[in-house]
């Protein structure tokens, strides 16, 4: 009986282990673009396949052109389809440029910066720890594994309500690797849940992520 314990603990250990490692190396990567870890994420960042996931929707973003999701059946004009044949190109470029595990970190301190002597938005580095995955917890709107080695994560931007991050992550090797990053520009409230794969979307509703994390609080 004690032996058959032993193993029950094992296995539960195993399978709590395996549910809470995608978080990890999500949060990981986050820790590893703050504190400028190019190593760390050479290793854990499928470089060209988020590149390729990403350069649609900051190409829409940064040349205004309209969401396909919700511009559907929409014939764009002449100027849209200039913009997008030039344009697109200029901001793959620059995607290639900057979206390296150097250039990562170089863009976020970047920012940081603005918001510290510009905006004077207050540096989140300086909380304890406990506060900060306190504070990203709260901007999870969906998590959940669509496979046994796939793993969804939306989470909504820092400072911008509007704008949620889709990423995906994989199992490569013997750990979890980003392969896909996404950009949504939210046309509803801020806690609008946008499903990875679901063009349709999710809007609201009392789903199990919404009810574990109520339960957590």
């Amino acid at each position: 009986m004690k032996a058959l314990s032993v193993k029950a603990g094992l296995v539960l250990f195993v399978i709590a282990g395996y549910i809470a490692s995608p978080f990890l190396t999500a949060w990981s990567i986050r820790e590893a673009v703050h504190n400028g870890d190019s190593a760390y994420l050479t290793r854990q960042i499928d470089w060209p396949s988020v590149r390729a996931s990403l350069a649609p929707d900051i190409g829409r973003i940064a040349l205004n052109l309209p969401d396909p999701e919700t511009a559907r059946g929409v014939k764009p004009g002449l100027w849209q389809r200039l913009k997008t044949y030039w344009g697109q190109g200029a901001v793959n470029k620059a995607i290639e440029s900057y979206l390296t595990p150097e250039g990562l970190p170089q863009l976020f301190q970047a920012r940081k910066a603005y918001r510290d002597y510009i905006a004077g938005q207050p540096d989140d580095a300086k909380l304890a720890l406990t506060e900060r995955i306190k504070r990203a917890w709260a901007r999870v709107k969906r998590a959940e594994f669509t496979s046994l080695t796939t793993f969804e994560i939306d989470l909504v931007d820092k400072h911008d309500p509007n704008r949620m991050y889709l990423g995906k992550l994989a199992v490569d090797g013997f750990g979890w690797k980003l392969k896909e990053l996404r950009v949504k520009i939210l046309q509803t409230a801020g806690n609008a849940i946008v499903k990875f794969a679901d063009t349709g979307g999710r809007l609201g509703g009392n789903t199990f992520w919404e009810r574990a994390k109520a339960a957590a609080r």
